[in-house]
């Protein structure tokens, strides 16, 4: 038994040097995860708690977890989020940053860094907990590269590109004080609607309309109607014609509000992709919204010509 001793303290005291030798004194985490999203709509969804509820599949209003960690964010920068993460009887501070890669995607790299101790056992302890802390890492990540590589996701709508069959039109227009309501919308259509009687023409498709926010004050709005022939300018009325083109197409569902939020988001997908529009969007009456006074029942379609 003596002769077995003295290699038996050889092997402990090699296996505690190698604790130190392959655990370093400071354990630093990383996880890198490429998302197919730009760079602002990855960190529009990356920056607020009420986001992260989105994709994280944690309810909304409370504690961030996946697993046993709880994360909150603590500070946004550019591009830069700083999160606390909970994770057993450690408590720390962690960056995220998203940094731009060609053809419209990003990257996310996830750091945090902390101390593994002097004691071997702790060292060894704190070493599984780094492997623990960075696979939940990687699994939050990944339901975020999931959630953001879906555009409906990121703006809330359906964007997609097309073009559009109504390219003859008769229109309309008219200057008002105050922002316009549905009546306003449709007595220009209906107007629209009387001339195209009178001309013989028949109406193809379904009625569109603008607003035209007008400085200092007041807005213009234009109606016009999808017609199978050319009608001849006349007072109030005149022709349009829309080449087709370039169009960033969504259908919306809901009241005015509804589709304003939607235009909006519209708007982000236009700067976060760098597309340029070459006029204002205009909206398409797919519901006649006087005879259907639910809003909820709606269907509005916008369409942006963009390059």
């Amino acid at each position: 038994m003596r002769k077995w001793l003295p290699v038996l303290i050889f092997i402990i005291i090699a296996a505690i040097l190698s604790v130190y030798l392959v655990i370093p004194s400071t354990i630093n985490i990383t996880q890198i995860t490429p998302v197919r999203c730009t760079i602002t709509g990855a960190y529009r969804h990356m920056a607020t708690s009420d986001k992260w509820s989105l994709w994280s599949l944690n309810k909304p209003n409370k504690p961030l977890r996946y697993h046993y960690d709880t994360y909150y964010i603590t500070k946004n920068l550019v591009n830069t989020v700083e999160v606390h993460i909970s994770h057993q009887d450690l408590s720390l501070n962690s960056v995220i940053h998203l940094l731009p890669l060609p053809g419209d995607s990003s990257v996310i790299e996830w750091k945090c860094s902390f101390a593994s101790g002097l004691n071997p056992f702790k060292r060894v302890q704190r070493y599984l907990q780094a492997i623990d802390i960075k696979n939940n890492m990687a699994g939050m990540l990944s339901r975020f590269q999931t959630f953001v590589e879906e555009t409906e996701n990121v703006y809330g709508i359906a964007i997609h590109e097309s073009s559009t069959k109504d390219t003859l039109l008769i229109a309309t227009k008219t200057i008002l004080p105050s922002y316009p309501t549905t009546a306003d919308v449709y007595k220009l259509i209906n107007a629209l609607k009387k001339y195209a009687t009178e001309q013989q023409a028949q109406q193809t498709g379904s009625p569109m309309f603008n607003i035209t926010p007008l400085n200092p004050a007041g807005f213009q709005l234009m109606a016009a109607l999808p017609v199978n022939k050319p009608m001849p300018d006349n007072g109030p009325f005149f022709k349009r014609w829309v080449p087709p083109g370039k169009f960033l197409v969504i259908q919306v569902r809901g009241g005015e509000g509804t589709v304003q939020h939607a235009l909006a988001e519209l708007q982000l997908y236009v700067q976060d992709y760098h597309r340029v529009a070459m006029a204002i969007p205009f909206q398409q009456l797919i519901t006649d919204r006087i005879a259907e006074p639910d809003t909820t029942k709606w269907v509005t379609k916008v369409y942006m010509p963009v390059f």
